[in-house]
């Protein structure tokens, strides 16, 4: 019986639209779409040392049958946000499959960082101020990883430059892809070689910022059967329970300090959209 491998990675960054591309993706009748969206197969063991409870597929025969039914489909995708971080996923995606096709959204560091951090704060992982984080990045490690060294964008594009063929590899901003989905989407659609005259429904917003209202909320979150379960259930079901149990209307703080200091930091950085391979306005 023939191998069947996925034949594309979003691998990230996280909070940039990649949770909209997926289920724009998921609505395509050529691609297929795992049972699980993020097995961050290619970033383990590494990717054990986090505090969130993720279902992590850490051997290649679990790996492979995520993939079993995809023979009919012209395209399979791994979404795994984890793996543009993961120093060492780029060698392993090529080893694994030569011919994949990387897809990378990038979004403003300092707007990536702050959305990061209140997306977990929101959901009971880290109750620590951002400030303090930034100001002691070693008694916080694990969280100044995922908001602010996650941001560092240069060596981990050049990670996937070194190994995969620059046809290979598609990176746009999540400015481009929000201000101008359409576009954006048939790109990736070419892109995948799959069919572009496809109507997509793109009025469903997904990944919003959101507060939730009552406190046990944030334990259901991060309840690992709740999260397959939730996997499981259609977007229609759901809605109407996340407008019961989320806070839609609630301002974002400010966080004008910490975006200052952000700012300062990644100035020193290569511009994030430099190195954007996908040419739109934004």
């Amino acid at each position: 019986m023939k191998t069947i491998k996925p034949t594309f990675f979003i691998v990230g960054t996280p909070k940039s639209g990649t949770t909209s591309l997926f289920k724009y993706l998921e609505e395509h009748p050529q691609v297929f779409v795992p049972s699980i969206k993020e097995p961050h197969f290619f970033a383990f063991p590494e990717v054990k040392n986090t505090y969130y409870k993720t279902k992590i597929i850490n051997n290649k025969p679990d790996y492979l049958k995520l993939y079993k039914q995809a023979k009919s489909f012209k395209a399979a995708g791994d979404f795994s946000t984890s793996y543009l971080k993961n120093s060492k996923t780029a060698q392993r995606i090529y080893d694994f499959n030569p011919q994949a096709k990387i897809i990378i959204v990038l979004r403003n560091p300092v707007e990536r960082a702050i959305s990061h951090y209140l997306m977990d704060y929101n959901l009971g992982y880290v109750k620590v101020p951002l400030k303090e984080i930034i100001t002691y990045p070693k008694k916080h490690a694990l969280f100044y990883n995922q908001y602010i060294s996650l941001g560092e964008y240069e060596a981990q594009i050049q990670k996937y430059t070194q190994v995969f063929p620059k046809e290979q590899i598609l990176i746009f901003s999540s400015n481009q892809f929000f201000n101008n989905t359409q576009k954006v989407l048939q790109n990736v659609f070419q892109f995948l070689e799959i069919k572009e005259d496809i109507s997509i429904n793109l009025g469903q917003k997904h990944n919003q910022y959101n507060v939730p209202k009552y406190s046990f909320v944030q334990k259901l979150t991060q309840s690992s059967t709740l999260i397959k379960l939730k996997n499981l259930v259609p977007e229609f079901v759901l809605q109407p329970l996340k407008s019961v149990l989320v806070d839609n209307n609630k301002p974002k703080p400010e966080f004008v300090e910490e975006k200052e200091f952000l700012t300062a930091y990644y100035a020193s950085q290569k511009d994030y959209r430099d190195f954007v391979t996908l040419k739109t306005e934004n």
